[in-house]
């Protein structure tokens, strides 16, 4: 029989406890409390990528005669606070990219390297590469298109 009280009283202490534990804080929503807090920076001093170029045509390539095709992409940083390249991610395995993997300081230039293979092309290709970075645009789109013979 006590053990029986003593049962209850524990079950009863256990919900009470998990109910006062898990009520509603006012005027916090439930998105609130889960998201995690981020720092927002005001657009005049985020970080802002300025490509001279975002697309480039290689025009007629031979298939056999040409080995890898390089084209450089060069931008600028236009923000206040410094430019990192998170990723670059291509459309096909036919091209491969390098680029500036160090923080890009206010009004200075980077790069954004695409090589093309055109031994693994055929005709007319239009292909895209994906700059993710930290600033305002966070993935930026850069276009190569040419045709292989």
């Amino acid at each position: 029989m006590k053990n029986r009280i003593i049962g209850k009283f524990l079950i009863f202490f256990m919900i009470s406890c998990f109910i006062i534990c898990c009520k509603d804080k006012p005027g916090l929503s439930f998105r609130e409390k889960t998201k995690k807090e981020e720092t927002v920076i005001p657009d005049k001093i985020q970080p802002q990528i300025a490509f001279s170029k975002t697309s480039h045509s290689f025009g007629k390539i031979h298939k056999t005669k040409s080995d890898t095709i390089v084209v450089d992409f060069v931008f600028t940083n236009i923000g206040e606070n410094p430019l990192i390249i998170k990723k670059v991610d291509v459309s096909c395995s036919c091209l491969s990219a390098n680029y500036s993997k160090y923080p890009i300081k206010k009004d200075s230039i980077g790069f954004i390297r695409v090589a093309v293979n055109p031994t693994l092309l055929n005709g007319s290709f239009n292909k895209s590469v994906f700059v993710t970075s930290n600033s305002m645009n966070e993935v930026d789109l850069l276009k190569v298109k040419g045709t292989v013979y």
